[in-house]
């Protein structure tokens, strides 16, 4: 009888330590998951603040032609 409560406690053990184990693989799953989402809205979040300096900077470039021209047009119309 006491080899029979022996076997019947190391058999819960083992299973025990089997669903450890699944919960354990189970919840770094996640966490990878989670790291991989968390790298594809960084790197949109880089994409979209680059596109914007772009944009900016087109724009700033621009205003600096626009104020190029009309200095330009001020000075020779002054000659």
């Amino acid at each position: 009888m006491l080899t029979a409560a022996i076997v019947g406690l190391s058999g819960v053990a083992a299973c025990g330590q089997t669903v450890e184990d699944e919960v354990r693989q189970r919840v770094e799953e996640k966490v990878e998951q989670g790291k991989q989402r968390a790298k594809k809205e960084i790197e949109k979040g880089k994409q979209r603040l680059e596109q914007e300096g772009q944009k900016a900077k087109k724009k700033i470039e621009q205003e600096g032609q626009k104020v190029r021209k009309q200095v330009e047009d001020k000075t020779s119309t002054r000659r």
